[in-house]
């Protein structure tokens, strides 16, 4: 069962919700790539997100940055 604060965020992401860029980061258990909350690619399934709050806590967790939404800048 997932957490509220995982469905908030959760919803940002899949509504592309600018209000949240910068504040949190998905990243994607089975592609390996983590993403700003703003990116066009298409939304993951609920049981593939990792949510962290900056770019270098998913590097550290093993992901790598999106090359479409260029999460670390």
């Amino acid at each position: 069962m997932a957490t509220p604060e995982f469905e908030v965020l959760y919803e940002a992401m899949s509504r592309r919700s600018a209000e949240f860029d910068g504040v949190f980061y998905t990243a994607v258990k089975t592609t390996g790539i983590f993403c700003r909350p703003i990116c066009p690619a298409r939304t993951p399934l609920a049981k593939n997100v990792t949510f962290f709050a900056t770019p270098e806590e998913a590097i550290a967790a093993g992901y790598r940055a999106c090359k479409r939404c260029k999460p670390t800048g």
